[in-house]
């Protein structure tokens, strides 16, 4: 895939030395349009990842997805500043909640939650970044 793109890159430098020069000093370029496309695709390819390493905690795992949605609902009324996501991973939906970047914030809520989940358990997991305030 490099080789390709190194070959693309190449190919739209010798466009680029083939260009014309005019005696105004100005500089008409004639390239291929492919090479624009290939340039967006790469830049497409490439965009920064926001989520980080962080933990989550587990409230569920059930392969009934309307059972996941019920419970997904009823913790965000319980808990409405904890973020909830529902994962599936075939043939379980997994309910997880929170973007802890530290153990020690996952912990803390870890100890707040068990008694009201006692599946909960803690996972290692990409999350969001805080928001600038929160």
């Amino acid at each position: 895939m490099k080789r390709i793109i190194l070959f693309l890159a190449f190919l739209g430098c010798y466009h680029l030395g083939a260009s014309q020069v005019q005696d105004s000093g100005s500089v008409t370029i004639k390239a291929d349009p492919r090479i624009d496309k290939i340039i967006h695709r790469r830049a497409e390819f490439f965009q920064i990842d926001s989520t980080r390493h962080g933990y989550r905690l587990q409230i569920l795992s059930v392969t009934d997805h309307k059972e996941a949605m019920l419970e997904l609902e009823n913790f965000r009324l319980k808990h409405p500043e904890i973020p909830v996501y529902l994962k599936y991973d075939s043939p379980n939906f997994k309910l997880r909640v929170g973007d802890f970047s530290d153990k020690i914030e996952a912990q803390y809520w870890f100890v707040k939650l068990r008694d009201e989940y006692p599946q909960l358990f803690m996972v290692p997991d990409k999350v969001n970044p805080k928001k600038i305030g929160d």
